[in-house]
């Protein structure tokens, strides 16, 4: 499946060189408002014992700090985010940026929205009739199915008509890890050179939720409804999107990205990860197993029944 999954994202995109991921020095991340409250080592098991390496950022909201990175000096208008508390496994990586793979399509949806590309989330793109190698992509898809799915090839289509214009002005006023369009509006998000970090992923899933980032109240409505529902049980749901980033001679990196809806208020999660050590997990599976062991274990997400 993995070699398949390469073919497909190669043949759509080319082969461009992969820039090495930025990593945010401490004392800049730490500025920026995302010092770490708690260091949560215990949650290295979690990617452990299925042969990873990653990190997990946690917001609790009215718990304590801002989230991490929302509010740089000078960038966005104070009391935007109101206080809480994060926790982290590994916060040095925490803080530093990787290509988004397809979590960037959050934001995507949420620029194709505002700018008019696409005036209904549920209207159709025809498919081309080329077979890929998921079987999920090879019919006609709305940026809802789309979204579910992960089709490449639909967002793709949706970023040609957008143009890497719009994206620039839509970073310029809600910025989004380095902001960088490069010079492939098609693969800027799967093969750099956009980078974020899962602080950043956090802080962004925040303002999504709250409906608290720079694009129209109606537009973040729509898009928070295209989030996948991974987990719907007792009363709470998961929302999440994920992202695998296909990076040749090196691991393939995973996303998870989203928030826990509770009844007595939700959290903000951000996950990444890449298979390093022997007997490793698939990561398409081992992203939602990590995180879904992290959040039950901190009463956060019911334990499914046994």
């Amino acid at each position: 499946m993995r070699l398949l999954l390469t073919a497909l994202i190669l043949a759509a995109c080319g082969s461009p060189p992969r820039p090495e991921p930025a990593t945010v020095p401490p004392a800049a991340h730490a500025a920026a408002g995302g010092v770490a409250d708690t260091v949560r080592a215990d949650w290295g098991g979690a990617f452990e014992r299925r042969g990873l390496t990653g990190t997990f950022v946690l917001y609790e909201p009215g718990a304590g700090r801002n989230p991490p990175g929302r509010n740089p000096p000078g960038r966005n208008p104070p009391g935007r985010n109101p206080p809480g508390r994060t926790s982290r496994y590994n916060p040095d990586r925490a803080a530093e940026r990787f290509v988004p793979a397809s979590t960037f399509k959050l934001y995507n949806a949420l620029v194709t929205l505002e700018t008019g590309v696409v005036g209904d989330p549920d209207s159709t793109f025809v498919w081309d009739g080329v077979e890929r190698s998921v079987p999920a992509w090879n019919r006609d898809q709305s940026l809802r199915d789309g979204m579910r799915n992960s089709t490449v090839w639909l967002y793709q289509r949706v970023a040609r008509r957008v143009g890497a214009g719009r994206y620039r002005a839509a970073f310029a006023r809600e910025p989004y890890g380095n902001g960088l369009v490069g010079d492939s509006v098609e693969t800027f998000w799967l093969l750099g050179p956009l980078a974020v970090s899962a602080d950043e992923e956090v802080a962004f899933v925040d303002g999504l939720r709250r409906g608290a980032l720079a694009f129209s109240p109606e537009t973040q409505a729509a898009v928070r409804d295209l989030a996948p529902v991974l987990v719907d049980t007792a009363g709470v749901r998961l929302r999440a999107k994920t992202g695998l980033a296909l990076r040749a001679g090196r691991p393939d990196l995973g996303w998870l990205i989203g928030w826990v809806e509770r009844p007595d208020g939700d959290v903000v999660f951000a996950l990444n990860a890449e298979a390093t050590g022997p007997g490793a997990a698939d990561l398409v599976p081992a992203r939602l197993a990590v995180a879904r062991e992290i959040l039950e274990g901190e009463g956060l997400l019911p334990r499914p029944a046994r």
